[in-house]
């Protein structure tokens, strides 16, 4: 069984890569090879007139076969498309992912049957233009998937196209999971699977556009072969099928980590296998199942037990001679950093330790495995902490789910009751200052002997800047100053991101100057590179006004917190996800020319949020011949509705508004 769980979790499942849209106007017909008029004269979508195309007809029809003694999957799909626009055209390139180790070919998956035309009319009479064979190509995507890839010939503005294909799958215990809708609109999407008796299976139905269901009791006929004598198998069966009409498109957007999450389908996980004669097999009832088979997956349990592969080298850090715990966790990540770098992928399971060590780099796990070999190698407890990545998706609500488990970090007990958590993938933070993609609401800390629970993560860490600019204003209209900013938590993570990233500090500072409308005159930042809780930023600073006449326009922020309102759509279909909550503190002092007053200056402003959640307070005064500006904003909500938007979007642009305020000084 464990060979059965170790290869359902490879499998990924198929998402159809056609870009899909629907049309509300017409009845699109479901039969093969048969485009209508009315189809193809179709030249806009009425209830989303910015489509670009539209699926006129989806369907996904799953059935298991018996054969070479074991069940097979085989998915027929099938899509009908309408292109609206010219760059609708993109939608005929199609590439389909298929399981095909490099190393292991016991459990494969192949594309059959592939066939596709495109239909134009011309002079009021259809044209049809068939794929030719030669023009399917296979690729290799990587050392487990490969891609067959096809472009539909003479597609254009106003085409009708389609295409079906099968894939044959080896993973029966793995239901590809079925997205009806797209990033286009879709008139009608059908999915239907008939699934043995033998099989135990959860569902869940997502999206907030509903499906309708139908499910009845059928019979099948499985064909026996050699070895087995000639015959029939003969079993009941759940039919279900479940269709969807005039979805709308939905788009990835900003503030989202994961679109799938949101698109109506549906999902089906086998959690058992109830053959007759046989004890029954379980799969996955509760988490403690999914705790106890992954602490038997020799590529993650047996991970856990492994000897410290840099024991004789560690006694360099003197680890007894440190006063903190932490510090000592400190030493032993850095440690590991120096001798393996991540190579920016995340996973669940482990590769082969020798490999990765010889090789100095390998994935977040890989990196994980060894740092908690390091760290009880110091008597330090540690535990991995599995979960869904937020750019991944959610775990599912409705039942436990090993598949949707994708990778780990490691939790570090600090005390009897608080962890401090770690992970391989960090390169620019430091110990609970995590990738946000990582800060999820649901992880589970994995204990032996059913001792297992869950951490919200999302609230992890204290995110934090606070920042002290120290100018005047000179007579010419220009601002001189300096500013001092703190970064502490995420912020952290964000500026070294950056200053990683730039090719020298001269490109950095180039770009800072660039992003703030500044010149730099000298700039320092203390533990830009370090591993450490905080960044210290300090430089001198320039920065033209604009002079009219006899006035100066001046921003007295000067460094603005928002200059742009981050939400400018009429309105929304997808929730808001913030990435972290973080605290802006911010003093600025500006001192005016001698020979000018103010003219107009801001009003105070405390503006809340409607819930209560988000808060920003602009105090501004005039001290003698100086301006003075205390501004402080927070926010500890993460996650907004759509119904919530329009408050959401009221908020940042009264919040952007005063962002923009200008004191105007005039020269007497």
């Amino acid at each position: 069984m464990k060979l059965i769980l170790l290869f359902a979790m490879l499998l990924l499942g198929w998402q159809g890569s056609a870009h899909q849209t629907k049309v509300a106007t017409i009845e699109p017909n479901t039969k093969y090879n048969h485009p209508t008029l009315e189809e193809l004269a179709m030249t806009e979508y009425t209830p989303d007139t910015s489509a670009t195309a539209v699926v006129l007809y989806s369907k996904c029809s799953v059935n298991y076969i018996f054969s070479d003694r074991q069940f097979h999957l085989v998915y027929d799909y099938e899509f009908k498309v309408k292109v609206l626009k010219p760059n609708g055209v993109s939608h005929a390139n199609i590439s389909i992912p298929y399981y095909l180790n490099i190393k292991d070919n016991r459990l494969r998956e192949t594309v059959k049957q592939i066939d596709a035309s495109a239909y134009n009319l011309e002079k009021g009479e259809i044209v049809r233009t068939k794929l030719k064979n030669d023009l399917i190509f296979k690729e290799r995507l990587n050392d487990e998937y490969m891609l067959t890839k096809f472009s539909i010939p003479a597609v254009k503005q106003g085409t009708v196209f389609e295409y079906k294909f099968q894939l044959h799958s080896d993973f029966f215990f793995t239901i590809a999971p079925w997205k009806a809708q797209r990033n286009i609109p879709v008139l009608l999407a059908q999915y239907e699977i008939t699934i043995p008796e033998y099989f135990k299976y959860n569902l869940e139905v997502q999206g907030s556009y509903s499906l309708t269901p139908k499910k009845e009791t059928t019979r099948q006929l499985f064909m026996l072969e050699p070895p087995y004598p000639p015959g029939t198998i003969e079993c009941k069966g759940d039919y279900l099928l479940f269709t969807g009409k005039q979805l709308p498109a939905l788009h990835a957007d900003n503030y989202i980590w994961c679109v799938d999450d949101y698109l109506s389908g549906v999902n089906l996980e086998i959690k058992g296998l109830e053959i007759p004669g046989e004890p029954y097999h379980s799969f996955t009832q509760t988490w403690n199942d999914i705790d106890r088979m992954l602490l038997e997956n020799e590529s993650f349990g047996g991970l856990l037990s492994m000897r410290n592969p840099y024991h004789k080298e560690m006694k360099s850090l003197h680890l007894d001679k440190l006063p903190s715990q932490l510090e000592q966790i400190s030493a032993i990540f850095l440690f590991l950093k120096e001798k393996l770098s991540w190579n920016g992928q995340y996973s669940l399971y482990g590769n082969e330790v020798k490999k990765v060590i010889k090789n100095q780099t390998g994935s977040n796990a890989d990196f994980n495995f060894i740092l908690m070999s390091m760290l009880r190698d110091a008597q330090i407890p540690c535990y991995p902490v599995v979960m869904s990545r937020r750019d991944a998706g959610k775990l599912p609500i409705s039942h436990p789910s090993i598949l949707k488990l994708n990778t780990f970090i490691v939790g570090i007990a600090d005390t009897d009751s608080t962890f401090v958590f770690l992970d391989g993938s960090i390169d620019y933070g430091f110990i609970n200052v995590l990738s946000p993609i990582l800060m999820v609401d649901q992880a589970r800390i994995i204990h032996d002997m059913g001792a297992s629970y869950w951490v919200n993560l999302s609230r992890l860490g204290k995110h934090q800047i606070d920042s002290k600019v120290d100018g005047y204003i000179c007579p010419e209209g220009k601002i001189k100053g300096t500013r001092l900013t703190q970064y502490t938590g995420l912020d952290t993570y964000s500026f070294r991101k950056r200053y990683h990233n730039a090719k020298d500090s001269t490109a950095f500072i180039s770009e800072l100057e660039t992003t703030e409308g500044i010149n730099i005159k000298q700039f320092q930042a203390k533990n830009g590179r370090s591993f450490s809780p905080d960044v210290t930023e300090f430089f001198e600073f320039e920065k033209q006004l604009t002079v009219s006449d006899n006035h100066i326009y001046v921003n007295p922020l000067v460094f603005l917190h928002v200059g742009k309102c981050p939400f400018t759509q009429a309105e929304r279909k997808l929730p808001i996800e913030i990435p972290y909550n973080n605290q802006l503190f911010q003093t600025t002092l500006l001192r005016i020319p001698e020979g000018y007053v103010i003219e107009e200056i801001p009003k105070p402003m405390k503006l809340i949020a409607k819930d209560g959640q988000s808060i920003c307070q602009y105090n501004i005064s005039q001290e003698q011949d100086a301006i003075k500006i205390e501004y402080v904003f927070s926010s500890s909500k993460s996650f907004y509705l759509p119904d919530e938007y329009q408050d959401v979007k009221a908020f940042w642009e009264k919040l952007t508004n005063k962002n923009n305020e200008m004191v105007v000084l005039r020269k007497l």
